[in-house]
């Protein structure tokens, strides 16, 4: 390329980069005179205002009270009553005493009104601590007890707790109950040795003191018993899984078969820590197709 051409290609690419360099400039005076003329539009406008300064507020605010601030005063015993207790004592919900029901207060004040009160404070039954407002101090709790027996027309002013009985009295009741119980203990033991020597009498044999013999356990089906292993036990005794003594290890069987059958058939039908779940985890079976099974196991283990 001669040295003209590249004195005339310099010019025309400086001629470009000034005239966009120069459309560039143009451009951003526009847009700021457009943005000035539409802010001074919107800054009458109240609704854009509010929605800027609700936009952005900060999250919270941080209040400090004043130093000297004087203490709120106690609530009455009806503010508090309709605040927390109305929505049981007015109801009767919960066996709640009903405001207004004197027969419902009154078998409640055996210990008077201080212990109304401390059964108010540390919650009774149903009820809650402080009736669940546990902002209300002790005061408040009595007043709003005092308001709701003035309103049931029991006189909470007279209302006292109930002596306590003198310990001679105590003590005479006391054997007084323990004197009877052992008259009837006494009698019922003669009336059961006189009905069991009647009985013994007329059959001529000793009759047990305790519980009759136990009627023979009817026989176990063994072939059924294999078919329950097969379908239901094999998944443990043939494995081991859980602990499961496995089907024909004497060792393992011996000392759960020195048990006792009962042992084992109630261990087989309740289940037994730490792995065998009732049934062995086949509740459609019934209970004598589970012996049959327990039965049949224990023999393969002879």
């Amino acid at each position: 390329m001669s040295p003209q051409n590249d004195s005339a290609f310099l010019r025309m690419f400086l001629f470009i980069l000034g005239a966009l360099v120069a459309f560039s400039i143009i451009i951003m005076f526009i847009a700021g005179s457009v943005t000035d003329e539409l802010e001074q539009k919107q800054a009458g406008d109240s609704r854009l205002q509010a929605e800027v300064a609700k936009r952005i507020a900060p999250v919270g605010e941080v209040e400090i009270a004043a130093a000297d601030a004087a203490p709120a005063a106690p609530k009455s015993g009806d503010q508090v009553v309709t605040e927390a207790c109305n929505a049981c004592h007015a109801t009767g919900a919960l066996n709640a005493p009903k405001i207004g029901e004197a027969a419902a207060w009154t078998p409640r004040m055996g210990g008077g009104l201080d212990g109304l009160v401390q059964s108010a404070i540390a919650g009774k039954g149903a009820m809650p601590p402080r009736g669940g407002a546990a902002a209300l101090s002790d005061e408040e709790i009595r007043a709003a007890v005092v308001h709701m027996l003035q309103e049931s027309g029991v006189d909470a002013g007279s209302s006292a707790a109930a002596p306590a009985a003198e310990p001679a009295v105590v003590e005479e009741a006391v054997q007084a109950v323990e004197q009877a119980a052992s008259d009837v203990t006494k009698a019922a033991s003669s009336m059961m040795d006189s009905a069991m020597g009647a009985v013994a009498g007329m059959t001529g044999a000793a009759m047990p003191a305790s519980e009759p013999a136990p009627a023979a356990a009817p026989a176990a089906d063994l072939a059924n018993g294999k078919a329950v292993y097969d379908s239901a036990c094999f998944v443990c005794h043939a494995t081991g899984a859980a602990g499961a003594p496995l089907l024909g290890n004497q060792a393992q069987w011996a000392p759960r078969i020195a048990q006792g059958m009962d042992t084992l058939n109630t261990a087989a039908l309740k289940g037994k820590l730490p792995g065998m779940p009732p049934k062995g985890g086949r509740m459609d079976l019934s209970d004598a197709a589970v012996l049959d099974a327990v039965a049949y196991m224990v023999e393969q283990a002879k």
